[in-house]
Order: C-alpha cells, then structure tokens, then sequence
C-alpha cells in the first residue's frame, strides 16, 4: 500500500512541475519562435540578431527582419556527440504569431527549417556539417 501511495505522490509531483513550468509572456506585437529538435538531439537558442538569447528554449521577436543563432548537439555512433552552430535569417516577422525552428539531422549534417503556425517552411538552412 505504501509503495502505491509514494507511486502516486512521485507521478504528482512530476505532473505540477511540468505545469509550473512558466510560458513566456509577450507583449502585444511581439511573437514567438519555439525550438524543436529531432529526438535525441538538442538544439538552443543561442543569439537573437547581436544580443545573447533571453532564454534557451524559444526567442521572443519583434515584427520585421531578425537573425537567429541555435547551438546543436547531435548523437552519432556509440553516443558520440557531434555539435554545431546554425544561422538562420528571416525578413518577414508578423505580430503575435507562433513559429517554429525545426532541426534535423542525419549522421554529422544538420538542417534547420522555419515553420509559421501553418506548417509552411518560410526559411531553411543548407545542410550544416557539425564537428
């Protein structure tokens, strides 16, 4: 019973902090850029045009033209580790909307693409070799 007990309260703990987990806040115009890597991989916010990133996991972006930096880290064979550093420019931020940087990666290339809340890629980079 005991062990039952301790199951539950470790899958409720585990559930509230996913949820304390804190969204970001935007001001009105403002818009969203979430990160999302291949499984396995790792990919964070880096540089937003010349100013370290605010946080690691998304950047906040104003409408217009802006230039962002994400580091990668890939898994390879026998869980080596590949890393690299991608830049992706886009012109055409719109206000309050969501995008997101899709990575991928196969062997030591990495590919990293701009998505608008459609699914429509609005911006890629070339195959990115890591070292």
């Amino acid at each position: 019973m005991n062990l039952a007990k301790l199951t539950a309260s470790i899958i409720l703990i585990t559930g509230l902090a996913g949820c304390a987990t804190e969204l970001p806040t935007l001001k009105d115009g403002e818009s969203i850029v979430n990160l999302h890597e291949q499984v396995g991989d790792e990919m964070l916010a880096r540089r937003l045009d010349t100013q370290r990133a605010e946080n690691l996991t998304y950047f906040k972006v104003s409408p217009g033209a802006h230039t962002m930096e994400v580091g990668v880290v890939t898994k390879g064979y026998q869980e080596s580790q590949h890393r690299c550093v991608a830049t992706l420019s886009y012109d055409n931020f719109l206000p309050n909307e969501r995008y997101t940087l899709m990575e991928s990666s196969a062997g030591k290339e990495v590919k990293i693409e701009l998505m608008d809340s459609k699914g429509n890629t609005l911006a890629q980079t070339d195959k990115m070799p890591c070292l």
